[in-house]
């Protein structure tokens, strides 16, 4: 309704205007200006009359403000119809070229020269290096000549030679010749550099051989010439305990294949016998008595031959005098009624034998003791293959009385 007031009131003025100054309006072209000036706004004015008010939803407001002034998206051409740039063909893998074969007339040995580019150089590296491949695989690393001709000797099968100089083969070429002639050994020369490199030792001697690991049938032809020469295994186990030196714990092998005893137990947590350091501290007494390496004591009692289980003795080496109060101890020397097999546990001397032992003890009951080497007052232990030594031998004069005895 008040746009009707107002447009018939415009209309009204306009019309007034119109007859009294016509003609004075129409002298003047500004005046001419005027009057459209005036039309326009009554057109424009009446025209946004006829609109109708709407409240403004606040939500829909922001939300068309937000996406003002975007480009509108591109669709996106589908993957099949869209045209990737050609790629260059790989080229192609070229295999590497064999190292060649070199016979040696004055040796008469057939092997090959190894450079650093060859694939085969990094193949052998790893194996050297990885003790859990090694470990897989069942090998061992042996160097230098001697232990080479002992490993041999005792008929473990020789997998790969490495030498640096010619001269350190030739010191091995009748054993190594025989090698390669029944079980095919391959043999590489490198450069003394890499060699060094590989080497786990401060000094290493030129030489190195990747053995399969002693299988039982070879320990049971050890045994049966030892049996022929009449060196008997006596009925002993050691039993190693927290060894945590390899020189140690070679030492303490070479002892035992040295009385011989039936068999060296190597528990959870003590290094490895078959490293290079321990095998050199064996002296080749790794390849001669048997070996069960990370054993459990949960499964130590399974070591035991079966026939000799209800007759089984078990003996702790202690130095430690306030372990010893604690339970039966007894002179090495005072030594009586060994049983049909034998346990000897021994310690490492840093960390000594374990409560596990002591647990393990007291499952035999009365056939179960410390025993102690008696030293001179301010001398606290024994080296620890020093003290095995005494008490092996000890033992093997009581087991040699005991069988007279019987006799």
């Amino acid at each position: 309704m008040l746009c009707s007031i107002l447009k018939r009131s415009f209309q009204a003025h306009i019309k007034k205007v119109n007859n009294f100054n016509v003609l004075r309006l129409s002298s003047s072209s500004g005046q001419r200006g005027e009057i459209q000036d005036a039309l326009d706004i009554e057109a424009n004015l009446f025209g946004n009359s006829e609109l109708k008010h709407e409240p403004i939803n606040t939500r829909e407001a922001l939300r068309k403000n937000r996406f003002a002034g975007r480009k509108p998206k591109v669709p996106i051409a589908p993957v099949a119809s869209r045209k990737l740039p050609a790629s260059a063909p790989p080229a192609p893998r070229i295999a590497p070229i064999p190292a060649p074969i070199i016979k040696d007339n004055e040796l008469n040995l057939e092997f090959m020269r190894l450079t650093l580019q060859d694939p085969l150089t990094s193949t052998l590296l790893t194996t050297v290096r990885s003790r859990k491949r090694r470990d897989k695989n069942r090998q061992i690393i042996v160097e230098g000549r001697r232990l080479i001709q002992e490993a041999l000797q005792c008929g473990l099968k020789m997998e790969a030679l490495l030498f640096s100089e010619k001269e350190q083969l030739a010191l091995v070429k009748e054993e190594i010749g025989i090698a390669q002639l029944e079980t095919g050994t391959k043999i590489y020369k490198v450069p003394q550099h890499d060699l060094k490199t590989w080497s786990s030792l401060v000094t290493p001697p030129g030489l190195m051989a990747i053995f399969d690991r002693p299988s039982d049938k070879g320990l049971d032809k050890n045994l049966a010439e030892q049996q022929r020469l009449g060196s008997e295994p006596l009925p002993i186990t050691v039993v190693c305990d927290n060894i945590r030196e390899p020189n140690n714990l070679g030492s303490i092998i070479r002892t035992c294949a040295a009385l011989p005893c039936t068999q060296v137990v190597v528990t959870h947590g003590c290094c490895d016998p078959w490293e290079s350091k321990a095998l050199r501290g064996g002296c080749g007494g790794q390849f001669r008595v048997p070996i069960r390496d990370d054993v459990t004591w949960e499964e130590l009692a399974l070591t035991i031959p079966p026939e000799a289980a209800d007759d089984c003795h078990v003996f702790i080496a202690e130095s430690n005098q306030r372990k010893r109060e604690n339970n039966q101890t007894i002179d090495y020397a005072d030594i009586q009624g060994l049983g049909a097999h034998n346990l000897l546990i021994i310690g490492g001397e840093s960390h000594g034998v374990s409560e596990d032992a002591y647990r393990f003890l007291n499952l035999v009951g009365g056939k179960g003791k410390c025993i102690y080497i008696p030293l001179a007052a301010g001398i606290d232990s024994l080296n620890v293959a020093s003290a095995l030594t005494l008490l092996l031998f000890e033992l093997r004069r009581k087991l040699s009385q005991q069988a007279s005895a019987k006799n």
